[in-house]
């Protein structure tokens, strides 16, 4: 019995292949602990997007405490593991599964560790070395971890540089690529039903998040970026960021930006956010879907800031400051110079390794939870 823990709409899009291979893998039984921004009605309550891809949730964990701080976030991973003791308990699987670097997966490492389950880490050893409190938590979980997938080799060494033994590291690549690869995603016919879009005109779409460390700057950042996309005449697609502290004064400056062709989202289900990237012309801001799965669409990415510094990324992601002039300059390139375009499709993924989540239910089936 596998559980699965999820936590934000983007750590879902990336576990939703390996859920599935775990589930439809005979020798495994599938449970789902949900949790986080998933929960939250703000955020779109983005729970219902799990079972309408089919996914019974075993049990949910309220951890996502009002406020906008990082003492709000510190708290929350407290609820959170509060909560996690008592749902890992009562599942009581064989092991836990958990991704990436945020204080949902924290916490419900530190619970099964305790608790003597387990833990499968994905995405693990990456680097982010931006203005964030990620890889403090991704490299923790690392510790805490028994089993660990990571993205690329690079991540594999650096797993193992930690002192994990070799034969716990397993590189499978990112599991997010296995739905881009499968072609689940909405077509250009859907994404402009949805989003009152038209996919033949110049598209950008803006995802950036808050730095947790300089949350103040939050709002202005995000005023910053779009007022650079807006120049640019194109069509804007926002999606509103992820609960981190300063996250709510980044969605006050979204509802409060002008622009007539704008679109806002609050989130968007899996196979739309893929169909919408795979018509834009550019995403422009630092979520790490620019890092990851983009650059397998042959989208061009103007990376924002120092949130994704020190990231693997393919050639054509460009990386720029936070200042309006420099990304203005860089989105407009992307959409106005074919070499640009020309690049990103011929990119090289350095994540795409395929079939990821087809690789984590084999190994789990295969090794054996012993002492």
């Amino acid at each position: 019995t596998i559980a699965v823990v999820t936590g934000t709409r983007a750590e879902y899009g990336l576990l939703r292949s390996t859920m599935a291979a775990i589930d439809a893998h005979p020798a495994l039984t599938l449970r789902v602990v949900v949790t986080g921004m998933h929960l939250s009605v703000v955020h779109g309550r983005t729970v219902e997007a799990i079972r309408a891809d089919g996914f019974d949730v075993d049990r949910t964990v309220l951890m996502q405490l009002e406020g906008d701080s990082g003492a709000a976030m510190a708290a929350s991973v407290g609820t959170g593991m509060v909560g996690m003791t008592t749902a890992l308990e009562s599942l009581a699987p064989d092991a836990v599964v958990v991704l990436g670097d945020r204080g949902e997966p924290f916490a419900a490492a530190v619970v099964a560790a305790h608790l003597r389950i387990p833990v499968a880490h994905l995405h693990g050893g990456d680097v982010t070395g931006g203005a964030i409190i990620d890889d403090s938590l991704r490299h923790a979980i690392t510790r805490f971890a028994h089993l660990h997938f990571p993205a690329t080799p690079t991540s594999a060494d650096r797993i193992e540089a930690m002192g994990e033994e070799p034969w716990r590291i397993d590189t499978i690549g990112a599991p997010g690529i296995d739905d881009i690869r499968d072609g689940r995603m909405a077509d250009a016919d859907a994404v402009a039903a949805a989003l009152a879009v038209e996919p033949s005109e110049p598209l950008v779409v803006v995802l950036q998040h808050p730095l947790t460390v300089t949350e103040a700057d939050a709002a202005a950042q995000m005023r910053m970026t779009l007022a650079a996309a807006a120049a640019t005449d194109a069509q804007l697609v926002v999606i509103y960021p992820n609960a981190d502290a300063g996250g709510k004064r980044m969605i006050a400056a979204i509802e409060a930006f002008e622009h007539p062709r704008m679109v806002t989202a609050e989130s968007l289900d899996r196979r739309l956010y893929l169909g919408l990237l795979s018509v834009a012309d550019v995403l422009v801001g630092n979520s790490s879907g620019g890092i990851i799965e983009a650059p397998s669409l042959g989208l061009p990415v103007v990376d924002v800031g120092p949130r994704q510094a020190g990231r693997e990324r393919a050639d054509a992601v460009v990386s720029v400051p936070h200042e309006r002039a420099a990304i203005e300059a860089a989105v407009a390139r992307a959409l106005d110079d074919p070499a640009v375009r020309a690049a990103a499709e011929a990119a090289s993924n350095p994540y795409d390794r395929g079939h990821a989540g087809e690789r984590v239910a084999e190994k789990l089936a295969d090794t054996v939870l012993d002492e």
